[in-house]
């Protein structure tokens, strides 16, 4: 593959796999006026998010058997093509749960097309650009989600909710004619046979686990039993994937020490991220109660900050390793979780913008160097099971934290202490990132040593 075949390839990927993972956080904004507009509670309508997410992460499972199967090609051309059905079934109607399914269905797409993105990236350029490749992956992964919520608010400070599915149609139209005309295939489809129990094990067991953390505080009995169902089937689906010749995500991988730590430490990164994501909206409209576009805008800064330091972090890790952006990433999480902590009625706009900014610096150091670590040691065969644990995992947690802290800030009476109780709880989130980035490191200079 030529340069300039290569680099076009990248551009028409990474911009499909932008829109796919803006799409991901595009109501977090919307959530407090759609609840309104529905008429629905809060915590059922934070589903369009923390469902999108799940569903993801439901979905990315099948991406390594899928990216063997057929060629790269077909893949995304289908892909695309299911995300647009899900896009159009969205804005048909006003009924939640219609809204909710064309959001699922979007989502099911964009689980696959991550994880594709991911090992296609990594497929078309050398190893020794591994580090410089992953970082313009994370900064689509990471500043996806986080430009979401700020276009949410000034999408809906002018227009209404169905606009968030009308700005998305277009972009994946024009992706998808980009890819028929342009897209080579640099893949070969290979005679996989995907195991049906493991699909029907691995999407059941994770539903159904997340599903009851939504109702534990309604039905606490009822979630209990989802609770246990869900383990036993997810413990399941593992057991089956030890003893299959092709089996769906490879579990062997968690013996590479590398490999387990870093993707906890992404899962734990990308649960703060989504989780602050979903409570400043809700401090800025509810408590402070300003305007959704003041909301996205107060979040802007940050993602464009998240944006411009993944690639220049993907870039020192290729000369310099992960020590320093591990090290520093985890400095300036500790630094902003203080201020969220302390933030109240009279707590200037202008200071929440800059402590969310020093927040999102410190994700994308983290995401960038995780991201590229956890894949060091996997051989080129492992590499399609190794980014799809990756991209599953760190959604799960993404959804959990987005569900479980919306649900906390909701406890208290006073929604400023639940908004406190919930920031709280990513800030302990940031304290056992620390001790998983500090074992990973202390091993890691074993080993060289």
């Amino acid at each position: 593959m030529t340069n300039k075949r290569r680099m076009i390839t990248a551009t028409i990927l990474l911009l499909t796999a932008f829109t796919a993972l803006l799409n991901q956080t595009l109501m977090i904004t919307a959530l407090p006026i759609m609840s309104h507009t529905l008429n629905i509670s809060l915590n059922l309508a934070q589903w369009l998010t923390a469902g999108y997410v799940l569903m993801i992460g439901l979905t990315t499972p099948l991406s390594a058997n899928l990216s063997e199967k057929y060629t790269s090609r077909q893949l995304f051309l289908g892909i695309v093509a299911v995300f647009i059905v899900g896009t159009i079934i969205g804005p048909l109607t006003t009924n939640f749960y219609i809204i909710l399914l064309g959001r699922l269905i979007q989502a099911m797409a964009g689980g696959v097309l991550t994880t594709f993105v991911m090992v296609s990236m990594l497929a078309i350029f050398p190893p020794e650009k591994r580090g410089t490749v992953m970082g313009f992956v994370s900064l689509v992964i990471s500043s996806g989600p986080a430009i979401g919520p700020s276009l949410s608010g000034l999408i809906m400070n002018y227009f209404s909710w169905q606009y968030l599915f009308y700005l998305i149609l277009p972009i994946m139209i024009l992706a998808l004619i980009a890819g028929w005309l342009w897209l080579p295939n640099y893949s070969e489809a290979k005679p996989v046979k995907i195991d049906l129990l493991s699909v029907v094990t691995s999407m059941l067991g994770v539903g159904l686990i997340l599903s009851s953390i939504t109702i534990f505080g309604q039905q606490f009995w009822l979630a209990l039993a989802m609770l246990v169902v869900g383990v036993i089937t997810t413990w399941i689906f593992v057991s089956r994937q030890l003893h299959l010749s092709t089996p769906l995500l490879s579990v062997k991988l968690f013996k590479k020490p590398s490999f387990t730590l870093m993707v906890v430490s992404t899962m734990l990164v990308f649960a703060i991220l989504m989780g602050t994501e979903a409570l400043i909206p809700i401090y800025v409209e509810n408590i402070v109660h300003k305007s959704s576009l003041l909301a996205g805008l107060v979040m802007l800064p940050g993602a464009f900050a998240n944006g411009l330091t993944a690639p220049l972090i993907g870039r020192y890790y290729d000369e310099h390793g992960p020590k320093v952006p591990l090290i520093a990433g985890l400095i300036l999480l500790i630094i902003s979780s203080v201020p969220f902590l302390t933030m109240n009625l009279h707590t200037s706009m202008w200071w929440l913008m800059i402590v969310y900014i020093v927040r999102m610096i410190g994700i994308s150091m983290i995401m960038s160097t995780a991201t590229t670590e956890s894949l060091k040691d996997l051989t080129p065969d492992q590499l399609s099971h190794g980014t799809a644990w990756n991209n599953a995992l760190r959604q799960v947690s993404g959804s959990a934290a987005n569900t479980i802290l919306i649900m906390i800030s909701l406890i208290p009476s006073q929604l400023l202490a639940g908004y406190h109780l919930a920031m709280g709880v990513t800030f302990g989130a940031v304290f056992l990132l620390l001790l998983v980035c500090v074992s990973y490191l202390i091993k890691n200079n074993h080993s060289e040593a």
